[in-house]
């Protein structure tokens, strides 16, 4: 039996793969929508789940909120928990409190509206071997899933892609794209991707890709998108990047890496949400 605290685009993405596996989970929601969707192009298909304020019996629980809404759900978490979200910190702080948790690491691309999911880049889940049978109900469903020995050096690559990808087009108001096509942006992306890898070197943790590459590969396949950080500002709400860029410079200070790039995507970002809303 499977839970899922959250149901926005990623948790939407992961119930898709479990319906299509024939697996209805129980979800905890915030909002409930009479009939969830998931498109793929013009293909919808609605999302099957039991609402529910409590997962007690389940085996594992996906917990696919937002980084900042985590503390809020420790008290909701049963079983193993997979931590599947933007940035880090969260998932230190459910092992923290909790314990019982792997982070699990997700490169599709998925933009949610109201309560339709649509699909817009393919990627894959990378997922603990400890959580093997859950891979495997996922793989079954369709989805791509890559089993590793350690997705630490998966989630920091990730990180690079986000400090990278979330912080420019949000403060450009523009889709995924715009890191690749245009050049000032680009290089940009490449110096904030460098800082993580700079500080990934200091801190011994080897990164599976190269990161600026695999920053330019992540913006090609979900070019359409529209990160989930520049929906936020679009739509005056809070933002991860404490967690995406904030965390870099973080851990920058912690283990002595200069973070300039990093700390003004961050400070451009956490600017553009003080003054949303203000009428500037």
């Amino acid at each position: 039996m499977f839970g899922i605290v959250g149901l926005g685009a990623v948790g939407s993405l992961i119930v898709y793969f479990l319906n299509r596996a024939g697996v209805v989970p129980r979800a905890v929601v915030r909002k409930r929508c009479e009939r969830p969707l998931f498109c793929i192009g013009d293909d919808c298909t609605s999302l099957a789940v039991e609402t529910t304020s409590d997962l007690g019996g389940v085996k594992y629980v996906f917990l696919a909120v937002k980084a900042y809404d985590t503390a809020s759900t420790i008290s909701l978490l049963k079983g193993v928990v997979l931590v599947v979200q933007n940035g880090v910190g969260g998932f230190e702080l459910v092992k923290e409190r909790y314990g019982s948790a792997y982070p699990v690491v997700l490169t599709y691309g998925v933009y949610r509206e109201s309560c339709v999911t649509q699909l817009r880049g393919l990627g894959e889940f990378i997922m603990p071997i400890e959580a093997a049978d859950a891979a495997e109900v996922l793989e079954r469903g369709g989805a791509r899933v890559k089993v590793v020995d350690d997705v630490e050096p998966y989630r920091w690559l990730k990180l690079a892609v986000n400090a990278a990808i979330n912080s420019l087009t949000a403060v450009l108001n523009k889709p995924n794209r715009v890191v690749v096509e245009v050049p000032y942006v680009k290089e940009l992306a490449a110096l904030a991707a460098l800082e993580v890898a700079e500080l990934c070197r200091k801190m011994g943790v080897k990164l599976p890709a190269d990161p600026v590459e695999e920053v330019y590969r992540v913006a090609e396949a979900t070019a359409l998108n529209i990160s989930s950080t520049a929906r936020d500002i679009a739509t005056c709400s809070p933002t991860e990047i404490d967690y995406i860029n904030g965390a870099v410079v973080k851990y920058g200070e912690r283990f002595g890496v200069e973070t300039p790039v990093n700390k003004t995507l961050y400070l451009l970002v956490k600017a553009l949400e003080a003054a949303c809303g203000r009428g500037f």
